[in-house]
């Protein structure tokens, strides 16, 4: 199945003509530079804009819309989102926890984190991220502003494996601050293969006067499951220590 949902998903995003996109080969993602430019429309002041839920779990076709939205919502989840439950902290990482359920149907998951890093450690982490119990990755569709990415991901506690069709956006957002953000999109195709969605997810790293990363970290994610939460909450905390272990300074 994966091998056909990726060639379709590659015609699709040909068909699509996508302002200043072009195709490039499929490219293992620790081979790709990162290039952090300015961007001139971010509102340093961080009084982000309010978000309705209905704007945030709409996932939309429409990959530029999806980019203009992607950067406010997170850091607008990142800044007001209350009431998570903490699973785990000490001196080097704090990691919070919430879940609701959409619709009756699904449990959406959502995990705030918080830890330090090496300045050095910076760009592997954030190529990291994206490998972590990755069954396939496949880069569909690259250019200056964006990555459009198909991944699998692999089986956890409790939870199947899962499979994506989302942007990836980074970007230098100030002299000290970088961004990286994750959005699902829509496609005619990613219905029939896309049993999760990223509502939204990203990292906001702030380079401190001590040459150390300030990692502050939010995902919520629609696994396409309902789960009592007392069944994830072990298994996130484990996993999500592993992953990050060899960065925390």
């Amino acid at each position: 199945m994966g091998n056909q949902c990726l060639s379709c998903l590659k015609k699709l995003a040909l068909k699509q003509n996508i302002l200043k996109m072009s195709e490039l080969p499929q490219t293992d993602i620790h081979q790709q530079d990162e290039n952090y430019t300015q961007v001139n429309n971010i509102d340093e002041s961080e009084n982000y804009h309010e978000h309705s839920e209905e704007q945030i779990f709409t996932i939309s076709d429409n990959i530029q819309e999806t980019i203009g939205q992607s950067i406010d919502i997170f850091l607008y989840r990142l800044k007001t989102t209350k009431e998570f439950e903490e699973l785990y902290h000490d001196d080097q990482l704090t990691i919070l926890f919430k879940s609701f359920k959409l619709a009756e149907r699904f449990t959406v998951i959502q995990v705030k984190y918080d830890f330090k890093m090496q300045k050095t450690s910076m760009k592997e982490f954030l190529n990291y991220t994206y490998l972590t119990q990755i069954d396939q990755f496949t880069t569909l569709q690259t250019n200056s502003e964006f990555s459009l990415i198909y991944a699998c991901f692999k089986k956890i506690q409790f939870v199947d494996s899962r499979e994506y069709v989302f942007i990836k956006y980074q970007k230098q957002i100030s002299a000290n601050k970088y961004i990286q953000v994750l959005r699902s999109v829509k496609t005619d195709q990613s219905e029939q293969i896309t049993r999760g969605i990223i509502h939204i997810s990203g990292f906001l790293l702030e380079e401190t006067q001590n040459q150390e990363i300030r990692v502050q970290a939010y995902a919520e994610v629609d696994f396409k499951i309902k789960l009592p939460p007392g069944m994830i909450k072990k298994a996130l905390s484990i996993e999500l220590k592993k992953a990050l272990q060899q960065f925390i300074y």
